[in-house]
């Protein structure tokens, strides 16, 4: 980021905050890591369709571990001018798989 570029703020809503302590395993904890990168690089994952105006709307994943399940991620980017954005990550998700149900 070079030095005439206001800082990104990221936050975690409170839904978001809930399910991941409902998720366990670290899912707060490596969420947590992500809305620090995004700090640093806030066009991170895969950009969806957005009905609202100049919103941009991404989902990344977050793959698991051993006692995480792999999660989808669903974040706002709004960056207005002027800077700096605003990061909401606003939904959490463990990912189901075929055959698989994690129960939340």
């Amino acid at each position: 980021m070079s030095d005439d570029r206001l800082p990104v703020v990221a936050e975690i809503t409170g839904e978001a905050h809930a399910r991941c302590l409902a998720i366990g395993g670290g899912a707060l904890q490596a969420v947590e890591a992500l809305r620090a990168e995004l700090e640093k690089s806030p066009e991170l994952g895969r950009r969806a369709q957005s009905a609202v105006g100049g919103m941009k709307i991404y989902t990344t994943r977050l793959e698991g571990n051993g006692v995480r399940p792999t999660l989808t991620v669903t974040y706002v980017y709004d960056a207005p001018p002027p800077e700096p954005g605003l990061i909401r990550i606003a939904l959490v998700s463990p990912v189901r798989f075929a055959g698989g149900d994690t129960g939340l």
